[in-house]
């Protein structure tokens, strides 16, 4: 199969670069230099998605394409606003025109679990929508144009919820991981704060390589298996790093965002196999700390 994936380089890109490189022919457009240990996996194509595409540099032909790049400005607005929307919402434009011309059978967007409305019991693909910002609205923007072509392609929009491993600091996880590291306050809506069910990167790329072959366009929620609130991952984030976590919590508490799989194990035949505690030691080994707890690093 030959698809085109955007947003390679990024967490996510880089692990479903890795996983279908050596079964597919993938073409990757990224705006900066892949990193060296992905250069023979795929032919790369340089090319800034902030601006229209330019097709005479694409593959006449192409199977399928996977839509990961966002914008490196979502939290920037409205100073962000034009990168934003050019990136999130009209590269999905410009990349289904793409697709419906060059042939492709599937077409696979990376959305988010964001778009749904927080609630205490888990969230179907049938749930209400409430895209809280700019950044989750855009997501929901591209996720419509997707559906103005789903008779078209077969794939999936796949709404990711909490995707984290080795990577970017502006992630969640990554993010309360530097946090402990540094000594810093960790500030939490609520005792315990919200339930969410986050799912490691390499099986989130497993979820959309299974979504390449679906003949119908659907849509399906992507989480991890294990249900925890904002507390106790960060208690057991502070085990995997070895560090005592330094947690304040407010009266404030946001609403619950968990995750029903059943259509991702149903339809995708995928359920996530990493373990929580296995991804965040491999999240605590990505930034140099030790994964064996000293004392006190349990608080």
């Amino acid at each position: 199969m030959k698809v085109l994936v955007t947003g390679a380089t990024g967490l996510i890109g880089g692990s479903l670069v890795r996983r279908l490189g050596s079964e597919h022919e993938l073409i990757c457009v990224c705006r900066r230099e892949p990193p060296s240990e992905l250069q023979d996996a795929a032919e790369w194509i340089r090319a800034d998605l902030s601006m229209p595409i330019d097709r005479r540099s694409f593959p006449k032909a192409i199977d399928g394409i996977v839509h990961l790049a966002q914008s490196d400005r979502y939290r920037d607005f409205p100073q962000g606003s034009e990168d934003l929307f050019a990136v999130n919402v009209a590269s999905t434009n410009d990349l289904l025109e793409y697709g419906r011309n060059a042939g492709a059978r599937a077409f696979v967007l990376a959305s988010t679990g964001g778009c749904y409305e927080p609630r205490p019991e888990p969230v179907d693909e049938g749930a209400p929508l409430r895209p809280p910002g700019p950044y989750f609205r855009s997501k929901r923007m591209a996720e419509l144009l997707l559906e103005n072509y789903a008779d078209l392609f077969g794939g999936a929009i796949l709404r990711l919820f909490f995707v984290y491993g080795p990577g970017p600091a502006e992630r969640l996880v990554p993010r309360l991981a530097q946090k402990i590291v540094r000594g810093e306050e960790v500030v939490i809506e609520g005792d315990p704060g919200m339930r969410l069910n986050p799912i490691f990167a390499d099986d989130a790329s497993a979820a959309i390589a299974a979504a390449l072959a679906l003949e119908r366009q659907e849509v399906v929620n992507v989480a991890g298996p294990e249900v925890v609130t904002i507390t106790e991952l960060v208690n057991r984030l502070a085990r995997a790093l070895g560090r005592p976590a330094s947690v304040r919590h407010t009266d404030a508490r946001a609403g619950d965002l968990v995750a029903d799989t059943t259509r991702m194990n149903d339809r995708l035949g995928i359920a996530a196999t990493t373990t929580l505690d296995r991804g965040l030691a491999a999240v605590a080994g990505s930034i140099g700390a030790t994964s064996a707890p000293r004392t006190g690093g349990d608080r």
